[in-house]
């Protein structure tokens, strides 16, 4: 892994921010880390270089580990992949209804400007939206509260319906037959072969499974 200068130093002022709030630079995925008692929180930076202007946008979310652990055994992602998957997340932009929003640096002026908005948006905000969603209560109301609708929380809808089918098995969710019939019919439409036979084997495991 290759990080730029503009990357180092944007980390290093940061990290005095966060680390007391528990959260540890893991440099490797260009993030930082609470570990939870049920999975972890993290703030992930994505840095884009164009001529002499740096475009950083800011993604934040949860992890619930309970999901993760049976989600992952019937999605198709990387192995290597797995231990880091989010189970929510959502850009600062879209968290505020802003599209295609980026922060953008061309000079330190900017730099300490931009520092100053991620630090107070999650003062204000963030930080307590996280803990808030650190919850699987919350998590099944999030994935499952409007099953026909897109979830702005996931960015990949096909995985919400795994993850969202999981997350009403666990909270033992009145309405679990419905949506798991809403997410069917969305991977009819929407999906792959291999997603809706993933998809009903994830179905056949949750019929049987007793988290007990």
């Amino acid at each position: 892994m290759i990080l730029s200068k503009f990357e180092v130093k944007f980390y290093q002022r940061l990290e005095g921010f966060f680390q007391p709030h528990n959260f540890d630079l893991v440099l490797d995925q260009k993030q930082f880390r609470k570990a939870t008692q049920n999975g972890f929180q993290n703030i992930i930076f994505s840095v884009s270089e164009t001529q002499k202007e740096f475009w950083i946008e800011v993604n934040f979310g949860v992890r619930h580990e309970f999901i993760e652990q049976i989600a992952q055994q019937f999605l198709n992602n990387a192995r290597g992949y797995r231990p880091s998957a989010n189970t929510l997340v959502i850009s600062i932009g879209k968290f505020q209804d802003l599209k295609y929003f980026r922060f953008k640096v061309s000079d330190d002026e900017e730099l300490n400007t931009i520092l100053e908005e991620v630090k107070s948006f999650f003062e204000d905000i963030g930080f307590g939206f996280l803990d808030d969603v650190n919850n699987l209560l919350k998590i099944d109301d999030i994935l499952n509260d409007s099953p026909t609708k897109p979830c702005r929380f996931v960015y990949n809808q096909v995985h919400r319906c795994f993850k969202g089918l999981i997350a009403a098995k666990l909270t033992d969710n009145s309405n679990f037959a419905t949506i798991s019939n809403i997410y069917r019919h969305f991977l009819l439409k929407n999906g792959t072969d291999d997603d809706l036979l993933n998809y009903e084997r994830l179905v056949s495991f949750l019929h049987h499974y007793n988290a007990n």
